[in-house]
Formats: structure tokens, sequence, C-alpha cells
């Protein structure tokens, strides 16, 4: 195959003749499980053997909207993101066993022991995405490339399906973050997949509250309860605009000026929108309180309507947030250090190389799923 030596710039091809690993390469739509030549650790990184990968709603889109995906993350700017039209190994949510080290490194972890890591390389054209470049390949493979300097050590009573579970995690606290929040805030959350529900965990964690969870299906409710939202409820206009009142949180222009002329001072509302469909930005702001702060986590992949001289007339502030940093990535790695039960009740399902495809069919479907993790090995 073209386009995939299986490491990059920094690595190096392993010697012919070595050994090959074998991995699940999407192309076209599709998954097939080929065997590439076995990537060997350059300058500064680490050989790795992925034990467990999620499959991230990134990951999802990227199935069946590659092209635009692609076109997207291209006109903001990213160089090193995929060409759609190559081979790739998606794969980010991981975490690994230490196989080996390139020159130059540290080696304060010993070969053997797990890391999970930040699933970004130092690639040729800046930084590169692992799981999402035609250069280094991502998890769904039994080997892969990691910066040494971009790792953490799991600790030993860290289950590995838990610590698989830091990446998405650290999109939970980053986005948690973006929204300023204090205990004087409501929180209601839009949409209880995966992001969702970690953003439950994460302001469950922080000792924040009350919660709302919105979401239509009945095994994600479940979900949102277990992580600890307050209330749960389908979507509902008058539901949810209830529970707003009852924090002190008027809807109306009007009402609010009325409350805030008399010294009422409700609940700031804040409001994480976990779901990325057409139309929805729009009817939320419409069931939102007056002077919201709205988070905006899910990936829509269409063109969106916003009507802003509504927003403006309900002032309402609108932070739209993408992956997280270094160190939002190493508070979500303590985050699991400090209570790994609190998420692992999120792993519903684990499949192989050959099944990869199946994987995503069963999340693509909904239902009584949350995280289905990837055995590469």
């Amino acid at each position: 195959m073209s386009g995939l030596p299986g490491l990059g710039s920094g690595g190096r091809v392993a010697p012919t003749g070595s050994a090959t690993m074998r991995a699940a390469v999407f192309q076209n739509g599709g998954f097939k499980v080929e065997n590439l030549p076995a990537p060997a650790p350059g300058p500064g990184q680490m050989l790795v053997r992925p034990l467990v990968c999620g499959i991230c709603g990134s990951d999802l889109h990227t199935r069946h909207h590659a092209q635009h995906l692609a076109n997207l993350l291209q006109r903001a700017g990213f160089k090193g993101f995929m060409n759609p039209d190559l081979p790739v190994v998606l794969g980010h949510e991981f975490c690994c066993e230490i196989v080996d080290y390139g020159s130059g490194c540290e080696r304060r972890v010993p070969i053997g022991r797990r890391v999970i890591g930040l699933p970004f390389m130092a690639g040729p054209d800046g930084m590169v995405l692992l799981g999402y470049s035609n250069v280094f390949n991502g998890a769904f493979a039994e080997q892969m490339i990691l910066q040494e300097n971009a790792t953490f050590p799991v600790p030993d009573h860290v289950p590995t399906d838990v610590a698989a579970l830091a990446e998405p995690l650290a999109v939970a606290v980053h986005a948690v973050g973006a929204s300023a929040p204090g205990p004087d805030c409501a929180f209601v959350v839009y949409g209880c997949g995966p992001v969702g529900l970690f953003v439950i965990a994460r302001l469950r964690y922080l000792g924040l509250g009350p919660i709302l969870a919105v979401d239509p299906d009945a095994a994600r409710q479940r979900f949102a309860e277990l992580l600890g939202a307050d209330v749960v409820t389908a979507p509902s206009p008058e539901h949810i605009g209830a529970w707003w009142d009852k924090q002190g949180a008027p809807l109306g222009v009007s009402d609010a000026a009325a409350a805030r002329a008399a010294g009422v001072a409700g609940r700031r509302a804040i409001i994480f929108e976990c779901v990325g469909k057409p139309g929805l930005l729009k009817s939320i702001a419409e069931e939102a309180p007056a002077g919201a702060v709205m988070v905006v986590i899910g990936l829509c992949v269409s063109p969106d309507i916003i009507e802003p001289s509504y927003l403006i007339q309900k002032q309402i502030a609108m932070r739209f947030v993408f992956a997280y940093d270094a160190e939002e990535f190493a508070e979500a790695a303590r985050m699991l250090a400090k209570d790994p039960a609190r998420v692992a009740p999120l792993v519903t399902g684990h499949e192989t190389l050959e099944r990869v495809s199946s994987a995503f069919d069963l999340l693509e479907r909904g239902g009584s799923q949350a995280k289905v993790l990837i055995r590469p090995t």
C-alpha cells in the first residue's frame, strides 16, 4: 500500500526483512486489516504496543465525512491533518505498553509498563494528530510511535480500559474549564453520549451542580444518572424551562430584568451542547435563560443557522471548544487515578482489529453502548 509507511519524520522504517505489524487501515470509507512495516522509534520517541483504543465520535464522522473533515481542518490551518484520499490508521484514545525507546530518551518509565499520552507528534509540517495522519499510524494497530515527553505512566491500580478514557475525558476537562464554572451555577448538558457523560463526571468531580441531563435515549439517561446528573429528561422545552425556573434563572429578558431590579440572584446558567446537529444551537438558545453561557462541543459537520439578534437580546454567550492542552490531559489522568471507578461503567464492549467496522456500526446505531474499545493484540 502507498502513502503510509507506518511512521513519520523523526521515526524510521524498520529494516528490510524485519517484522511487520497488523493494522486496521481506513481508506475509501472502509476498514481492512493489513500488514504494515513495523515502526521503529526515532530520537525522543518510544515504540509502544496499543492494549486498547477507544472509538471517538470524530472517528465515526471520519468514516462517512472524511473529505469534509479534512477540508475543515485544513481551512482552520491544521497543516498536518490527513489526506483522506490516502490510507490512514485511526485511533487516538489509547492505553499502551512500552516496547522500546529511541535514542536520546530519558527512559523514565520502564519497558513493559503502561502509558497513556497526548496523540500528537512533531511531523514535517508541524503538529500531527495521531489517528488522523498518513505518516504516523494510530492505535488501531499492533504497534505505534509516541513522543516520550507527551506520555504519562498508568498507576497500577488503574485498569487499562479506564486509562484509555483519559483522552476523551481531557476534552471534558477543557470544556468545563472554558465555561468558568462556580458554586453559584446550574448546568444543563444536552446529549449524553460519551462527551456529555464525561462533562457530567467532570462537574461532579469538581463538586459542581445541580446538573440536568437532556437525551431522548433511556440507556443514556441511565448513564447520566450514574455519572451524577441530578435530573434527566428527554428533550422537552416545558420540562427544561420548569427546571431553569426552579434555579431562579428566568428565560425571558423582562423576567430577568425584573429579578435583577428586585435584587433576586438566581443561579448562573451554563449549558453544554454535546450533540452536533443542525438547528440545535438555535433551539437551545430558545430554551436557555437570559445571560446563559453555552459551551459548544458537539461536532456539527453541516452548516448551521443561528439568529444573532436573538442571542443579543438574551445576552447569550457562545463558546466553541476543541480538544485540550497538555495540562488538561494531565488533569484527566489525575482524575482517573483518584477515582477510576467513576467512569469505568462507560466501557460497554470490546472488539478486535478484524471487527472494527462492526464496532463502528454498533456505535452508530446508538442505544445502550457508550465506549467500545478496540483490542489490537
